[in-house]
């Protein structure tokens, strides 16, 4: 491995979600570099086994897929954790990232509902030095006003500096050195967002330390006149403009290629055909209710802009948060169980 260059790439997945997965390993691996040796890190909670074996199967010579458990310590504070609609715990892993890994200066952490087209190690060959993140702006925010006013006013952000939180390249040193998974367990204890929820977290405590990275390597699937397709380097799929929900999503053609390579392509298929009318109306009535939260926080006297933004980040409450047990059990990289599965055998390409 020692003739690579390494690309420690994280993932966090619970079963529901192992068909994308599988879909964008897929495609990380399609599209990347023979010179590069891609680490592939998914963080669970519990995986049933034989989507672990799935998963292992997508391996290549250039990489390897390991499996890390947060459960023991995670599950002890689970009731911390805001959850809602497609909303697990596992969303919020990313923020432990670099604790979990002392050993990075910086980790890509990628969303599961991607498919990815161009070389990841591009992207993590990011400038990032002096930042905590490198992301891309969230191009709904930009594209729908009831949105781009919600994160003005309620978090105190301007919509073109708001960032997606599904595509992050984690500067691990100044993040530890700026405790932000700490920072994160502070503020999800005093303020509880509706909206964005960890994407909102991330927003506040990152503002000011964030190096935007080209729309292309964070394209939701809809047209933005403003955007050239040449420069596509990756796809997520959000909300609902999602191949596995409805038919005619715009670049959808990428999807299908990398679910038939991951051996889901059956699978998807039918959990798109076998939607009802039922299911549609739950996800226009999710984006209903999703403007009607934007709209409501927006114009709350008592939102995070108006209080806790105010206040800044209580650096003084530091000492104490380290006191507190199940803070310290987060933070502490000793306290995750390691969970290494054994690595299968790989057909000859």
């Amino acid at each position: 491995m020692s003739k690579y260059k390494e690309i420690p790439v994280c993932f966090a997945t619970d079963d529901n979600y192992v068909p994308f997965l599988a879909v964008a390993i897929a495609s990380l691996l399609d599209n990347a570099s023979k010179e590069n040796f891609y680490r592939i890190f998914v963080l669970i909670t519990q995986l049933k086994d034989d989507n672990i074996e799935r998963i292992k199967k997508l391996e290549t010579d250039n990489s390897s897929i390991e499996f890390i458990s947060l459960a023991k310590e995670l599950d002890k504070i689970q009731g911390m954790f805001h959850l809602r609609d497609y909303y697990s715990k596992e969303t919020y892993y990313r923020i432990f990232i670099p604790n979990l890994f002392p050993q990075y200066k910086k980790v890509l952490y990628l969303d599961c509902d991607i498919t990815v087209l161009g070389d990841i190690s591009e992207l993590y060959g990011t400038h990032i030095h002096g930042f905590y993140v490198g992301a891309v702006q969230e191009e709904v925010m930009q594209t729908f006003e009831v949105f781009g006013n919600y994160v003005e006013k309620a978090d105190g952000i301007d919509r073109n500096d708001y960032f997606n939180a599904g595509i992050l390249l984690i500067n691990c040193r100044r993040w530890r050195k700026k405790h932000i998974a700490e920072n994160f367990v502070d503020l999800l204890n005093r303020y509880k967002f509706r909206v964005v929820q960890d994407e909102d977290y991330l927003n506040v405590l990152c503002k000011g330390h964030v190096r935007h990275i080209s729309l292309g390597w964070n394209k939701t699937s809809y047209k933005n006149e403003n955007f050239d397709d040449k420069d596509l380097k990756l796809i997520h799929w959000k909300i609902n403009w999602r191949p596995w929900k409805y038919k005619n999503i715009l670049y959808e053609e990428h999807f299908w290629k990398y679910a038939k390579m991951a051996g889901f392509y059956d699978q998807l298929i039918q959990m798109r055909d076998s939607r009802t009318a039922a299911d549609e109306e739950k996800d226009k009535l999710l984006m209903e209710n999703l403007a009607k939260m934007a709209e409501e926080d927006a114009n709350d006297p008592n939102n995070y802009h108006n209080t806790q933004g105010k206040l800044g980040l209580v650096y003084t409450a530091f000492a104490q948060i380290k006191k507190l047990k199940k803070i310290k059990k987060l933070v502490n990289i000793k306290a995750y169980k390691i969970k290494r599965i054994k690595r299968t055998d790989k057909k000859s390409k």
